[in-house]
Parts: C-alpha cells; sequence; structure tokens
C-alpha cells in the first residue's frame, strides 16, 4: 500500500516536509560516493532555508505543549491505557526538553563562510561545477572517511529538531485506526466530521496503480476525489468507485 497525507494546518503541513527532507538528508548522507554526498548537501540547504523562514524551533516546541495537554486530558478515560500514556508523555517531554536547549537552528553552517558561499552557489543550475566551484570539487574529492565525519558534523546539529517533529507527528498518525472505505458512484468520497477539526487525514491505496488523491477539508466535511496518471504523464479523474483506507487524525 501507498500512503497519501493531507494536513489541514500549516504547523503539520511543516512538519510533514522537514521530516520527508530528513529522511533523504539521513539516505544520502550516509553513503560515501560524492555524487550521493552532493545531494545530502542541497538537502541540508534546503532544511537550513526552511529553519529561516520563521520560529521553527518554537513552533515546533509549541505543538508539542498542545499535544501533551490534550494527552493529558484523556488521563480519566476508562479505555486509556495509563502507562502508555506515561511513555508518550515522557517521550514528548524529552524531545521537547532537547529542541529548548538548541540556540538556533543551524547556526553551525552559518558560522562557515566557505559553506555560505557554496549555499549561493546551490541557487543557480549547474554553478557547482569544476568550472564553477573548484573548492567544492577539491573537497569532494578528498579523503572519503573525512568527508564522512563532516556529513555526520552537519545532520547532528538538526537532530533535536528531527526527533521532535518525528515523535510529534508520530503521536498524530497514532491517534485514529484506518477504515474500509468507498467512493460513491460519482467517483468523489465525502465525510462529515461534525463540527471536529482534523489536524491530517491519512489514505492508503495500493501500489503500483498509479491512483492518486486530491484531499481538501474543513470543519464541516472531508473530501476527496481520485485520480490516474499514466506513464506518459497524463491524468484523468477517476469516475468509478475506488476502495481505500483512511484515518482522521487528531490530538
Amino acid at each position: 500500500m501507498i500512503l497519501y497525507e493531507h494536513p489541514f494546518n500549516e504547523r503539520t503541513r511543516y512538519m510533514i516536509r522537514l521530516e520527508y527532507l530528513f529522511k533523504q538528508l539521513f539516505e544520502f548522507s550516509r553513503l560515501p560516493e560524492p555524487m550521493y554526498q552532493h545531494v545530502a548537501f542541497s538537502i541540508l540547504f534546503e532544511i537550513l532555508d526552511v529553519c529561516e523562514r520563521g520560529d521553527c524551533r518554537n513552533w515546533v516546541i509549541q505543538e508539542i505543549e498542545k499535544q501533551k495537554i490534550n494527552l493529558e486530558s484523556l488521563r480519566n478515560h476508562p479505555d486509556v491505557q495509563k502507562n502508555l500514556l506515561d511513555d508518550t508523555l515522557n517521550k514528548l517531554n524529552r524531545v521537547s526538553k532537547n529542541l529548548t536547549a538548541v540556540s538556533k537552528l543551524g547556526g553551525h553552517m552559518r558560522e562557515s563562510e566557505w559553506l555560505m558561499s557554496l549555499r549561493n552557489r546551490f541557487v543557480t543550475p549547474g554553478a557547482t561545477s569544476p568550472m564553477d566551484s573548484p573548492s567544492y570539487n577539491a573537497w569532494m574529492n578528498g579523503s572519503e572517511s573525512e568527508r564522512l565525519q563532516v556529513m555526520r558534523n552537519l545532520v547532528d546539529p538538526f537532530m533535536p529538531l528531527y526527533d521532535a517533529i518525528a515523535m510529534s507527528l508520530m503521536v498524530l498518525r497514532e491517534a485514529a485506526e484506518p477504515t474500509e472505505e468507498v467512493t460513491g458512484s460519482s467517483g468523489v468520497f465525502e465525510k462529515s466530521v461534525g463540527g471536529r477539526i482534523y489536524q491530517m487525514v491519512r489514505v492508503w491505496l495500493p501500489t503500483g496503480d498509479r491512483i492518486y488523491p486530491e484531499m481538501s477539508g474543513n470543519k464541516y466535511v472531508v473530501m476527496i476525489r481520485f485520480f490516474k496518471i499514466n506513464k506518459d504523464f497524463e491524468q484523468s479523474f477517476i469516475k468509478h468507485p475506488i476502495q481505500f483506507k483512511m484515518a482522521l487524525c487528531h490530538v
């Protein structure tokens, strides 16, 4: 099954985007070949860009604090497993504390004049070529073990941010069990949510069919339409019923 997620607020949207970038970063930064580390540099600069667009650290912390309050309010619910609740709250406390201790996200990169110069090179297509950036080419052709260590040193200071985002998203994702659903005869799925404000809808579809959802929603209704894209990138709306799994998440 392939999973699609649609957030209903900007904080959740940015956390999902950052998680997506971090997962790519972890994959490429551990590989020794220069071409993969080149990709890792590009992703590092993207993460740095996101961190500079606002008070990224504080809004992640605020989201975690909101989750802690909402989870604590469930303590006396008869179906709540208190040991599991306590474990989740402890994990949220830990990642929030670690992120709070970070003075300035990405500061270790901004302190390097060479890295900031390289960052500007990545903005222009092809500007990291040996012709344009000989120092970058020389560094990439240096010791493999040194490059891997430098990559680890660049990635590690971002880990408190990743850990906090990953934990917050895990709590949100596990807040709802998926249900089996099917679209109507028109190909459109609508679900009334009775005024409840959800943070995310998750949809599972079979892998390999090139079917994808377009999702929207508000406090009254969630709407999903399904499309198919063929090998030539042509898209078409699917009008016949589609079976899928869905979860509406809120903490």
